[in-house]
């Protein structure tokens, strides 16, 4: 005799369990939807916010649960993978799209142009500064902000917003001084100590460049000054300007400090803060500056749109100024083109910038903070430049290699006494270059003679020793031979003794 069915009533447990199940088993289709735009893995995802997250933070598993179950990622997360998304796609992905608005905005990990997208002047210029005092002992804790970086239209919108307005004479220079508090008046005196601090912080970042401990010990003079601009405590006018330019100046080097760092989020907040002073006070020569440091970033992280962009800016910025002002904008502009694989613009820009190199006021007319910036320096950017066409072009890369190494060399002595830093960095191009070209004897001993710089601690420098390294890795004939070995070996202490330090 056949069973007869029957279903069973299911407990209030067990329903509320079946729930729980299907709600976890819907896919997050945005996400879903944009790793597969891109043509990413749930690993390559891990990759790239670990890359921001630092190693082993985020699992494979994980980012499985996060798209085939929509489980809501812990704090700040969220904002992070917006963040790494839209920087991919190179469109907004907002966290209220990505989460379906059942996750918050960190308070902690933020846009490194976050409240100062727009406005120019002194009063914008002051809210800058509020911000940096309000959070700034709070910067560098592990636990406290961080900047994502920012690329894209917002990036490069900002750099021809400022273009747009630009200062018409000098109505737009700040003359207006709050009075100073009782025995707290900042005088000339005082400002010239102040300046030959700011002196020495440049020369602090071109002997050991970025590492966090300098960044950290300018950022405290950086906040001084930023209090006596916000407080008013100038003497008089002049002193306000001179406070104010001070202000501009610790940022551009702080800025140069976190690039090197490779703090790309922080180092774009700086540079940002010194532009937005650039305008407060009038100085277009500044501001080409700013941008130029920008341009120069955009170029190392491989953004070549927005290097681009913010390249023709700074041209247009500095139009009106120094012969050398305008031959680095133009040869940044000469990298941006050349990172685009368009030869032509970068021998038209690059020509441009060699030629006004050759004018005889070019030293005479130049700013005092493009002190490290001559025409050997300029051809050290050309030869940059090359290495980057030799890559992406179709062109003839054995000559435009053989070209870049001959224009590189003579800046990479590692006991180069006044720029030990970027001599490190561009030797160790140089040994990059050479493997390219098949030379693995002169690559070897190229990066191997920057072993012994250990006054230069840079991750820039270091990041550029990885990736000789994983190039040996990468070619089978090359990574067992036993000289490749001990080069790697020895190769990998260096790092690994400068992480410690």
């Amino acid at each position: 005799m056949a069973a007869i069915g029957f279903t069973r009533r299911l407990s209030l447990r067990e329903i509320v369990a079946q729930l729980a199940h299907d709600e976890f088993m819907v896919i997050n289709a945005t996400l879903f939807g944009a790793l597969r735009e891109l043509g990413w893995s749930h690993g390559r995802l891990v990759t790239e916010l670990n890359l921001v997250m630092g190693p082993g933070y985020v699992g494979r598993s994980t980012v499985s649960e996060w798209v085939n179950q929509s489980r809501i990622p812990r704090d700040p997360l969220p904002t992070v993978i917006a963040h790494v998304l839209t920087e991919a796609l190179g469109r907004q992905i907002s966290l209220a799209q990505l989460w379906q608005g059942r996750a918050t905005v960190s308070q902690l990990w933020v846009a490194s142009l976050a409240g100062i997208e727009a406005g120019w002047g002194t009063e914008h210029n002051q809210r800058v500064i509020a911000d940096w005092l309000s959070r700034g002992d709070e910067v560098f804790d592990c636990d406290r902000r961080r900047f994502l970086s920012t690329w894209g239209t917002p990036l490069a919108g900002l750099g021809w917003s400022y273009v747009e307005n630009l200062p018409e004479g000098d109505s737009d220079r700040i003359t207006a001084v709050r009075p100073s508090r009782r025995g707290r008046a900042i005088t000339t005196s005082m400002v010239s100590i102040c300046a030959e601090t700011v002196d020495r912080l440049r020369k602090l970042d071109d002997h050991e460049g970025g590492n966090l401990a300098n960044i950290r010990f300018a950022h405290r003079y950086l906040l001084a000054i930023g209090q006596h601009v916000h407080s008013g405590d100038a003497a008089n006018s002049q002193v306000a300007d001179q406070l104010v330019e001070l202000w501009m100046q610790l940022c551009q080097i702080a800025g140069w400090m976190a690039y090197d760092a490779q703090l790309h989020g922080l180092a774009q907040r700086y540079f940002y803060s010194a532009l937005h002073a650039s305008r407060a006070l009038g100085d277009t020569a500044f501001g080409a500056h700013a941008l130029a440091h920008l341009t120069h970033q955009a170029i190392y992280c491989g953004k070549s749109r927005e290097a681009t962009e913010l390249a023709h800016a700074a041209v247009e910025t500095a139009k009106d100024t120094s012969p050398a002002q305008r031959a680095l904008v133009d040869m940044l502009l000469a990298h941006a083109e050349a990172l685009s694989g368009n030869a032509y613009g970068f021998s038209t820009a690059a020509d441009r910038a060699a030629n006004l190199m050759r004018r005889s006021d070019v030293y005479t007319t130049a700013p005092s903070w493009l002190y490290w910036f001559d025409d050997a320096e300029c051809m050290v950017k050309r030869g940059h430049a090359l290495l980057s066409l030799a890559r992406v072009s179709s062109g003839p890369p054995a000559a435009w290699l053989a070209q870049a190494a001959e224009l590189l060399e003579p800046r990479t002595s590692p006991s180069d006494p006044a720029f030990p830093r970027e001599a490190v960095y561009n030797r160790l191009w140089l040994a990059r270059s050479y493997l390219w070209q098949s030379d693995l004897e002169r690559a070897l001993a190229t990066a191997a003679d920057t072993f012994g710089s250990s006054i230069v601690r840079s991750p820039r420098c270091l990041a550029q020793l990885r990736e000789l390294d994983a190039e040996l890795q990468a070619q089978p004939r090359l990574r067992d031979l036993a000289v490749v070995r001990r080069f790697r070996s020895q190769a990998r202490e260096v790092v690994f003794a400068q992480r410690r330090a």
